[in-house]
């Protein structure tokens, strides 16, 4: 059973669960993390994330090799899973970050051309 287009029906509209993935990436650039962490830093963000969605999305980050994960059974509490950024998934942030500065220009070009319009039409 596939599961690879079930983020198109999520409760989430697609671009807030889109900006998901690069944020987790970035996260866990800064240094190994906790899932609650990284609950907290996709809050901090303003893309507060159902913790299932989360999960999932690391699950398949790990699945692709973007991510690897263990138990850190230290600290005296519940062992926790702590999840670390791969040499795939720095590449995989890489290219997150140029289609988001292309990304950015188109938005520019486009709110530029709103603007004029708005200007005009005054």
């Amino acid at each position: 059973m596939c599961h690879n287009h079930h983020h198109h029906h999520g409760r989430h509209p697609p671009r807030v669960r889109g900006l998901v993935l690069p944020w987790l990436l970035l996260a866990l650039a800064r240094g190994p993390a906790h899932g609650y962490q990284l609950l907290d830093e996709l809050v901090g963000a303003g893309l507060p994330v159902d913790p299932g969605i989360l999960y999932r999305t690391l699950r398949a980050l790990e699945e692709e090799g973007a991510v690897v994960s263990a138990w850190d059974t230290g600290g005296g509490g519940p062992a926790r899973r702590v999840y670390r950024l791969t040499d795939h998934g720095r590449e995989l942030l890489a290219a997150w970050a140029r289609y988001l500065e292309g990304l950015r220009e188109r938005l520019g070009k486009f709110l530029r051309a709103y603007r004029e319009l708005e200007g005009g039409a005054g």
